[in-house]
């Protein structure tokens, strides 16, 4: 199975979206610590098939406390 990482700048906005491997642990290190060494910067996993979660996007602010993935554009009414 799939897993999808939000890569963060310092200001917990998403830059990039990868994708990865459904593994609980990568050479022996949990699997969003290793992707946040592999890419150097902090890596938090979003859901796509998870209904009522906003999955991350570009340009998204992630909430570290509530941890949800926060929309950059109004809701549309």
């Amino acid at each position: 199975m799939t897993t999808y990482w939000a890569e963060l700048n310092t200001e917990n906005i998403v830059q990039q979206i990868i994708t990865g491997v459904d593994d609980a642990n990568i050479e022996g290190i949990p699997t969003g610590d290793w992707y946040t060494n592999f890419s150097g910067v902090q890596c938090v996993q979003t859901y796509f098939d998870t209904p009522d979660v906003v999955a991350a996007g570009i340009g998204y602010t992630y909430d570290p406390i509530t941890k949800i993935f926060i929309s950059p554009y109004p809701d549309e009414e």
